[in-house]
């Protein structure tokens, strides 16, 4: 559908450009009409990913929803284990419970930034159907302006006419741009808040960067308890890490 949309929105625009080369007074129509060319697929598409739906071959990435299940997983035998106590325990419950509501928030606005792309093609689908007819409409004042050329009384009388024709069409391309643009506008700002959001996180959260390649495991925390002093201690070295380059953990830093 939004290779359709597409289609006629080029229809529209292309309608007008022809109907301007007969009736000049048609080029800012023609030039409005242009601005306007879009693909409300694309717009879908980008709902879809934000809403971590299976793309076309089936494939499907891992959600916000299911990274906080594992956390919870993972945080759930961590606490079982009896091995984390006292400080060290609290520290990291801390850190949970923070990245926790963070992914909650970050869920949250994906959910919207979905919701608003869709409203947002919906409209642009149909924009594309309203491009066409001004097109053909355009083209419709063009041929009527051209077939009077045969008379000079008539050409002459019905000019205004024609003008007024031509600046009325304009005028509800101005309108019907007018509204993609606030739409551009609201997504924009629903988009900002969500990469605002991310960043946060991410500012708290070094890991969050890899969200969508693999789940943090908890159970690997680059932090070690130290019996003598009761609380965290610098961990030990990795022999994994004395070879050669490792891939960044992805949990977050649990520091005092």
């Amino acid at each position: 559908m939004g290779d359709l949309a597409r289609g006629r929105f080029i229809a529209g625009a292309g309608m007008a450009a022809t109907a301007a080369r007969l009736e000049p007074t048609g080029w800012p129509l023609a030039g409005l009409l242009t601005t306007m060319i879009s693909t409300p697929e694309a717009m879908r598409q980008g709902a879809r990913q934000w809403r971590d739906e299976p793309s076309p071959d089936g494939k499907k990435t891992q959600g916000i929803a299911e990274l906080r299940t594992e956390l919870d997983r993972q945080f759930t035998e961590l606490e079982s284990s009896e091995f984390l106590k006292g400080q060290m325990l609290a520290k990291i419950k801390e850190r949970h419970a923070e990245l926790n509501a963070q992914l909650l928030d970050f869920e949250r606005c994906k959910e919207c930034v979905g919701g608003s792309l869709d409203s947002a093609a919906d409209l642009y689908d149909a924009a594309s159907w309203v491009s066409t007819s001004l097109g053909g409409s355009a083209m419709a004042v063009a041929v009527f302006s051209q077939a009077c050329k045969g008379n000079a009384l008539t050409f002459a009388a019905t000019r205004p006419m024609v003008a007024r024709a031509m600046v009325a069409l304009g005028r509800g391309a101005q309108k019907v741009v007018g509204t993609m643009m606030k739409t551009s506008w609201k997504v924009a700002g629903i988009l900002t808040v969500s990469g605002y959001l991310y960043s946060g996180a991410s500012a708290k959260f070094p890991g969050m960067k890899a969200i969508a390649a693999d789940v943090p495991d908890l159970t690997t925390a680059k932090v070690a308890f130290d019996p003598a002093t009761g609380g965290l201690a610098d961990p030990l070295p990795d022999p994994g890490d004395l070879g050669g380059m490792k891939t960044p953990s992805l949990l977050p830093p649990f520091t005092l």
